[in-house]
């Protein structure tokens, strides 16, 4: 298994980050569809920003998507919802690092999204905690969510780790003491060993 040789006499915090890692990505998979790359990502910080900062709500989130696109709501979350898939391989992964560290989520998300998908996919146990954007009012890359999250957790590490898909979310980590691992793939997990 992956995590065989961790040293269980070191006290870790692993982080996940959820889509892109836990489930494929959704917004950026959307956008694309519907625009060529560079407008997508310009969409998606436009309508994603101040919805990862719960300053929209989930459904202010959509109705104004839909207004953008001149589409249906009801069949852009129909599209949406179809484009939700879990990542099944990580979820061992995710269980055997349980057995020896303590694991939370920490996700940029509007409102009740996460909770939602997580309940249809019965993973809410799979972590210690959960923190979503929204709730905080403040958003990944900035340091202050993930010192936010860490210090939430009441306890002293010897080793923090933040897996993230987006490398914007990963690359100044060490900054504030925590180990940044892009996920590309299972194989990226490997430095947890």
């Amino acid at each position: 298994m992956l995590v065989n040789n961790m040293d269980s006499n070191k006290n870790r915090l692993i982080i996940f980050d959820c889509f892109g890692v836990v489930f494929g990505e959704v917004a950026p998979v959307f956008f694309r569809k519907h625009f060529a790359p560079e407008e997508a990502a310009t969409l998606k910080e436009k309508f994603f920003v101040p919805a990862d900062l719960g300053l929209v709500t989930y459904d202010e989130l959509f109705d104004n998507i839909a207004e953008e696109l001149g589409m249906d709501k009801d069949e852009i979350l129909t599209e949406w919802n179809s484009i939700i898939h879990l990542n099944e391989e990580i979820i061992p992964v995710i269980k055997e690092l349980k057995k020896s560290a303590d694991v939370i989520l920490l996700s940029n998300a509007v409102e009740s999204f996460v909770e939602r998908i997580f309940e249809e996919h019965s993973l809410t146990e799979l972590f210690d905690r959960i923190f979503i954007s929204c709730y905080l009012k403040m958003a990944k890359p900035d340091p202050a969510i993930y010192q936010y999250a860490v210090s939430q957790m009441n306890k002293e590490y010897d080793e923090i780790y933040m897996i993230d898909d987006n490398i914007k979310n990963v690359e100044n980590l060490h900054e504030i003491g925590i180990h940044g691992i892009q996920y590309k793939n299972i194989e990226s997990l490997d430095i947890l060993k």
